[in-house]
């Protein structure tokens, strides 16, 4: 019966702080993306119809440990009608790892949409788009 108990215990931690624990990721409005776009900034932003995700998981710890910062699209929030008109701009799939470089998705290529990506393939990734400075390494 104790472990009943520790287990439900351990879910419920698990809910509250686990399913939304991303330090170094921000949600942003489709609002505030397209602004970002408009104002031709470079920035990160993943892309998945829930909360929880290993990609999005290593993606938050690769972050914290070079000091960036993410975005986060809760797919689930997007209407049919913002979706049409988000597809022009960036094409993606659940989960994704989009690369906005100068307010423009430069390619599907450059996502990450692999759920089993490893966090040295994403900081490759963050190297070639120019997110991490190999030379000050």
């Amino acid at each position: 019966m104790k472990k009943i108990y520790i287990f439900i215990l351990a879910m419920f931690v698990f809910i509250l702080t686990g399913c939304n624990s991303t330090k170094n990721m921000n949600s942003i409005s489709l609002d505030e993306l397209n602004q970002k776009m408009e104002n031709k900034e470079s920035f990160i932003v993943f892309f998945n119809n829930n909360n929880s995700s290993s990609l999005q998981t290593r993606l938050d710890e690769v972050l914290g440990e070079y000091q960036l910062t993410g975005y986060f699209v809760d797919t689930d929030k997007i209407s049919m009608e913002d979706e049409l008109k988000l597809q022009p701009k960036i094409t993606y799939q659940n989960p994704s790892i989009v690369f906005i470089i100068n307010g423009v998705d430069p390619s599907i290529l450059t996502h990450i949409t692999n759920e089993d990506t490893r966090k040295v393939e994403i900081i490759a990734r963050l190297k070639d788009m120019n997110f991490i400075n190999t030379k000050s390494e």
